[in-house]
């Protein structure tokens, strides 16, 4: 969950995310019903590296992080996948307390569309390095 918080903390932070989208609608897991725009951050992997040493303290993870943004319309969806990939430059420190290494940008995914419903969807990955218990 620690990559989670720390997409989540940085995208409620985004203001060009901020303009588009109140930071209730940004959701960590499962977006709730009926709640549109609206953006949901997962864990789709995670990696841990951790040493030989059975006295490590703590371990590197990698986690991917999947923002689904999910909007009314395709424009709105093109929007917000746009605000979503936050701006270019490095992210690393204490982010929501957790100790960042990098947030690195992914791939994106497909459109997707169930029109009959009115909802509109697409992905974008992130790559959280971070420091981690062991």
């Amino acid at each position: 969950m620690s990559a989670v918080k720390v997409i989540r903390a940085l995208l409620v932070d985004h203001a060009p995310l901020a303009a588009l989208i109140e930071a209730d609608s940004i959701c960590a897991g499962t977006v709730p019903v009926g709640v549109i725009p609206a953006i949901s951050i997962k864990e789709i992997t995670r990696v841990e590296l951790g040493t030989a040493s059975r006295t490590q303290a703590s371990v590197l993870v990698t986690s991917r992080i999947q923002v689904t943004v999910h909007a009314k319309t395709y424009p709105e969806q093109k929007a917000l996948l746009e605000a979503a990939k936050l701006s270019s430059g490095v992210y690393t420190g204490v982010i929501a307390g957790v100790v960042v290494r990098s947030v690195l940008r992914d791939v994106v995914g497909p459109d997707m569309t169930d029109e009959a419903a009115g909802l509109y969807q697409q992905t974008r990955d992130f790559k959280v390095a971070y420091i981690a218990p062991n």
